[in-house]
């Protein structure tokens, strides 16, 4: 089996092709992890093109929608071929994940479930994903690889700076370690979004100015933005005013 990739600002479709059999399981696995971590918890699974599926197969996909979900995600079938189609259906699994006949059905979809969620009362950026990484060789030795990005959840942010909380136990750091990744003054460099306001990533540097131990062992860290665009400063400023009104007025 293969599987094609394409990714877009708020979403990604994984196209398979051939028998998706026990031996491919953890290929989806691997795409649909690495996805989430980059904070794409939105998924079409096109299976148009898949002849064979077993049981198997089925769980794996059964488990990449729970981890969207735990991501407060969506993952969505599109356009299974008359055998995967038939399937699903005598194991029931079109009760639990949508199936869609074809990929513009399955992208309305997914823009349904992200429109409920921001309706619903989450917080358009309390538990975004916000992807670090840094310039220089020293830290990115410390996490082992040339370039790493890491992948935090926002806190907060406005026109001057952003708030995110990060945990390194998946590396093997420990709070400690954590802070001297990032200590005071360091240059950072963030990407993330506002949907709200922007469509597309904010892509910003700034300097650390405050890491202190946060709740399961992670770490919250107070970036200040360096250089940053007028028009996000402006944009993310009426942001942070817009959502402080809005606590104001609304009950709980």
């Amino acid at each position: 089996m293969k599987i094609d990739k394409s990714t877009f600002d708020d979403h990604a479709v994984l196209t398979l092709k051939g028998e998706f059999d026990t031996f491919y399981c953890p290929s989806l696995q691997q795409e649909v992890e690495a996805l989430v971590d980059r904070g794409i918890n939105h998924l079409i699974l096109d299976l148009r093109m898949v002849k064979f599926i077993n049981s198997t197969a089925l769980g794996a996909i059964i488990k990449a929608h729970k981890r969207c979900r735990a991501e407060a995600g969506e993952l969505v079938v599109s356009q299974p071929s008359s055998f995967v189609r038939d399937v699903i259906k005598k194991v029931g699994i079109d009760k639990l994940i949508t199936i869609c006949d074809t990929e513009q059905e399955a992208q309305k979809a997914i823009i349904k479930h992200m429109n409920q969620r921001e309706l619903a009362g989450n917080a358009p950026v309390d538990h975004e994903k916000v992807l670090l990484s840094f310039p220089d060789e020293t830290r990115n030795k410390m996490l082992g690889q040339k370039r790493a990005t890491l992948v935090g959840t926002m806190a907060n942010v406005d026109g001057s700076k952003a708030q995110f909380l990060w945990n390194g136990t998946k590396t093997g750091l420990s709070v400690d370690q954590a802070k001297t990744l990032f200590f005071k003054d360091g240059e950072v460099h963030l990407k993330f979004q506002v949907k709200m306001i922007k469509k597309s990533f904010f892509e910003l540097r700034g300097k650390v100015t405050q890491t202190e131990a946060a709740e399961d062992g992670g770490i919250r860290v107070t970036v200040h933005f360096a250089g940053i665009d007028a028009s996000d400063r402006d944009a993310l400023s009426q942001f942070a005013e817009d959502m402080a009104f809005l606590k104001r007025q609304l009950p709980g």
